[in-house]
């Protein structure tokens, strides 16, 4: 018995090997180049199951059925939303649990209403004479629905603006940064895309309120590999000059002490994959937890012993925190040979705390996860005061591809905090 909604996808098709691929996880053997040895990497993820990714649930009957539904023809429509609640509402609640939220908020926010987040989590929208119809719209397009409430935003809520938001990017491209712009324009999020010359220039609080940089945007050390095309040396002179302002690498040593200031003076950074080496630059008590001890010293895990490809890993997340507010209690993530930390004795005292972390040794849902182990109790995603600002950590590939939207909403949720007033 399910209540009225849900979508019935019948495998006894000629697609149903399809319908299993998105929905069903991979099982990727271990493969090793010989017993012992190295493994060998896939071409691509070893697991990618896009329901696990865009955080459906469903169920898998084994047994044949019918009923009375309605077949979908063509690209399936989201159900229209609704309006309901009290008449005459002094404030309409939005569901923070609903990605499509973020695209209802960006509109109301340009149309200039007022948007509170409430402790709780839900967004609320202020009436006036031409909310509700504004709203009806939206619930229409969107499918997002309105509870209307005799209520005024209590002082604790956080008060909404449009942030000023700066997405990094390279010279030649940056895939990653180019998946993450396309999701800003799909919700509507204003946004500049900005190279490293212009963060090495400085005053970026006067500019900017979030930045944002993607997996391969900043370097473990100087002289380290960076994301993005054209990796090895250039010769400017073969550019053309309109293009020259973009070239450059975020730099330890030039940068990163306008990261710091930016962070301090109320800034927000939100770090994914490899760019979570930023934490480490700023001296913050966050180091890896794949790492064992080996000819005296710290080293990272071999592969002979720890190796993850691109696969679907679960963790636990702490969603009363704002940054996390509408995630569940456990989510899954696309995880690729992404960072994982452990946060030393201080990190309470200096403003450091986990998001998300690993509370099983077995936590793979579909790919391959050799020696997952030393994934047990490793902080996944962690966030840091730094002066008036704060970081964020993503080690896993929340914004991977533009599929996983399950984890969207920590991307978006860390743009609008970037925004409170």
């Amino acid at each position: 018995t399910y209540p009225a909604g849900p979508s019935f996808v019948n495998t006894a098709q000629a697609f149903g090997p399809h319908v299993l691929y998105m929905l069903e996880p991979q099982d990727h053997p271990n493969d090793f180049q010989y017993p012992g040895g190295p493994p060998i990497p896939p071409y691509d993820n070893a697991g990618w199951t896009l329901a696990y990714q865009m955080g459906i649930e469903f169920d898998r009957i084994l047994e044949g059925f019918d009923g009375p539904f309605t077949p979908i023809d063509g690209m399936a429509t989201p159900p229209a939303g609704r309006i309901t609640g009290v008449a005459n509402a002094s404030a309409y609640v939005i569901d923070h649990r609903l990605n499509d939220a973020a695209l209802v908020i960006n509109r109301l926010l340009k149309a200039g209403h007022d948007v509170s987040w409430l402790p709780d989590g839900r967004f609320l929208v202020a009436s006036r004479s031409n909310t509700r119809p504004l709203l009806q719209q939206l619930a229409t397009e969107t499918g997002v629905s309105f509870e209307g409430v005799r209520m005024r935003a209590p002082g604790d809520a956080r008060r909404l603006r449009q942030p000023r938001v700066a997405l990094w990017d390279t010279y030649g491209g940056s895939m990653p940064s180019g998946w993450v712009r396309w999701l800003l324009e799909r919700y509507e999020f204003p946004h500049e895309v900005v190279f490293t010359p212009q963060l090495d220039t400085g005053a970026l609080r006067t500019k900017y309120d979030v930045l944002i940089f993607v997996d391969g945007a900043i370097p473990e050390r100087d002289g380290g590999q960076q994301g993005g095309f054209g990796g090895g040396s250039l010769d400017t002179a073969t550019v053309p000059a309109e293009w020259r302002a973009r070239m450059g690498r975020v730099s330890v040593a030039k940068t990163v002490p306008q990261l710091r200031r930016f962070l301090e003076e109320g800034g927000t950074i939100l770090t994914i994959g490899s760019s979570t080496n930023l934490a480490k630059h700023l001296g913050l008590p966050i180091t890896s937890a794949l790492v064992e001890q080996r000819e005296g010293r710290e080293q990272p895990l071999p592969r002979e012993k720890y190796y993850v490809p691109g696969s679907v890993l679960q963790v636990r997340v702490d969603s009363t925190l704002p940054i996390a507010h509408g995630m569940p209690s456990r989510a899954d993530v696309l995880f690729d040979d992404s960072p994982a930390f452990r946060l030393g004795s201080e990190a309470a005292a200096r403003g450091v705390r986990r998001i998300a972390w690993f509370d099983t040794d077995a936590p793979l849902r579909s790919g391959w996860a050799w020696g997952q182990q030393y994934l047990k109790d490793a902080t996944a995603m962690a966030e840091a005061r730094v002066g008036r600002g704060t970081l964020y950590l993503f080690g896993p590939e929340i914004t991977f591809r533009a599929q996983p939207h399950g984890t969207f909403k920590l991307l978006f949720n860390g743009i609008f905090l970037g925004g409170v007033r």
